[in-house]
C-alpha cells in the first residue's frame, strides 16, 4: 500500500506539472515565430522609408499606373513608385525571397493558390489579417520649413518637393499550434487564440472566408504593434553638380533657383534697387562715363554680370575632396575663392560633416555596424 501510494503521489504530481511545462514549452515556440514576425514588420517600414533618400527630387512628377489598375500623378517622381515595389517585395513577408510575378500572382492577394510562403509551423503571419496593413506611406510637404513667410513659400511651392514621409505596416498573427485550453478540468482560462487549421488555407483563414458562425472576423489574430517611421527629405537639393561661371546662367537649376528669391516681388530690397540701379546707370550714360549700350531697361534683365538685377554666381564642383576653388580676374590678378562653404576659416563644419560621414548603409562608419 505504501509503494502503490507513492506511484500514485508522483502521477499526481506529473499531471500537475504538465499545468506548467506543456503550455511553457507550447509558447516557446509560438513566442519565437512571434519575435521573428515583428522583426520582418520593422524590417518592412524601415527598408522602405529609407528607399525615400536615393530618388531623384529634380526629375518632374509623373502620371503612374496604381496597384489597383487606376492612375494617379505623383507628389514627386518616385513616390508612389517606391512604396509600391516594397510592398511587393514584402507581401511574402521577406525581402529575400520574392516569390511575386508572372503566373504566380501576388502574395499579397487572398489568391489560395499564392501560399508557397507560408512554411511555419506554429504561427503564421499574414497581411490579409483583419487590423493588418502592408506598408503604405504618406506624405505632408507643409509639416517641416512652411514658416508663413509669402517670400519662402513661393521658393518651396516652385522647387520643394518631397518634405515629411511617414510610413507604417502591421501584420496579423495566427495560431496554428496552441491549443485555446490546456487541461480546462484545472482551469477555464484560455491559454491562446482560437487554433487554425492549416487545411482550409493560410489566406481563406486571415480573410474570414472559413469561420463558423458567430465568429467575428479578427477574434482569432494576434495584431503586432503598429511599425511607423518617418524621414525628412532635403526637399531643396539639387541631385547634381552645379557647375556655373561667373557672368553665366547655367549651373543646372542653381541660377534659376537664386533668380526666383532675388527677383521675387515679395523682396523688397530688389525692388528699390532695382529702380536706383536704373537711374545711376542712366546717370553715368547721360555724363558720358558708360556707352549708350550698357542702358538698363525696366524689366529687361540683361546677362548676368553685366546688369545688378540679374543674380551673378559662381560654383565649382568638388573633384578632389579638397574644396572647391573658383578664380575670378581681381585687381590685375586672379584669386581663388572657395564657393562654399567646405572652408570658412573658422569650424569648417562642411569639411568636417563630410570627413565624419560612413560610406555604409544609414551613414555608418563601419559596414554593418548599424
Amino acid at each position: 500500500m505504501k509503494r502503490a501510494s507513492r506511484r500514485g503521489a508522483a502521477a499526481v504530481e506529473m499531471a500537475v506539472c504538465m499545468l506548467v511545462i506543456v503550455p511553457v514549452f507550447l509558447y516557446s515556440l509560438f513566442l519565437f515565430d512571434l519575435l521573428r514576425h515583428m522583426l520582418d514588420s520593422q524590417e518592412t517600414s524601415l527598408s522602405t522609408a529609407w528607399d525615400y533618400t536615393v530618388l531623384d527630387y529634380e526629375k518632374e512628377p509623373e502620371s503612374v499606373a496604381t496597384e489597383d489598375g487606376g492612375t494617379t500623378t505623383e507628389a514627386f517622381s518616385g513616390f508612389e513608385m517606391a512604396q509600391a515595389y516594397s510592398r511587393y517585395m514584402y507581401c511574402d513577408h521577406e525581402s529575400g525571397i520574392d516569390s511575386y510575378g508572372p503566373g504566380k500572382g501576388p502574395e499579397c492577394s487572398a489568391d489560395p493558390d499564392s501560399e508557397d510562403h507560408h512554411t511555419d509551423v506554429v504561427a503564421h503571419a499574414c497581411w490579409l489579417n483583419p487590423g493588418a496593413r502592408q506598408v503604405y506611406c504618406t506624405l505632408d510637404a507643409q509639416a517641416v520649413g512652411a514658416y508663413g513667410v509669402s517670400l519662402h513659400q513661393s521658393f518651396m511651392d516652385t522647387f520643394g518637393r518631397g518634405g515629411l514621409i511617414r510610413c507604417s505596416a502591421r501584420l496579423g498573427v495566427q495560431n496554428y499550434l496552441l491549443p485555446e485550453s490546456f487541461l480546462p478540468e484545472f482551469s477555464e482560462v484560455k491559454l491562446a487564440k482560437e487554433k487554425q487549421e492549416r487545411a482550409n488555407g493560410i489566406h481563406r483563414n486571415a480573410t474570414g472566408e472559413t469561420l463558423p458562425e458567430g465568429h467575428a472576423r479578427g477574434d482569432n489574430v494576434y495584431l503586432l504593434p503598429w511599425e511607423q517611421i518617418a524621414i525628412l527629405t532635403d526637399t531643396w537639393a539639387l541631385t547634381e553638380h552645379a557647375d556655373v561661371r561667373p557672368g553665366t546662367a547655367g549651373g543646372r537649376g542653381m541660377h534659376e533657383r537664386v533668380t526666383q528669391l532675388y527677383q521675387n516681388e515679395d523682396n523688397s530690397g530688389f525692388t528699390d534697387m532695382s529702380s536706383a540701379s536704373e537711374r545711376l546707370v542712366n546717370q553715368a550714360i547721360s555724363s558720358g562715363l558708360l556707352h549708350d549700350s550698357l542702358r538698363l531697361e525696366s524689366q529687361s534683365y540683361r546677362t548676368p554680370g553685366d546688369d545688378p538685377r540679374n543674380p551673378s554666381l559662381a560654383i565649382k564642383p568638388d573633384q578632389s575632396g579638397d574644396g572647391a576653388v573658383e578664380e575670378v580676374e581681381q585687381q590685375g590678378g586672379r584669386q581663388g575663392y572657395f564657393s562654399n562653404e567646405w572652408q570658412d576659416w573658422g569650424s569648417n563644419n562642411n569639411q568636417r560633416t563630410y570627413e565624419a560621414r560612413g560610406n555604409w548603409y544609414l551613414g555608418c562608419a563601419r559596414s554593418e555596424s548599424c
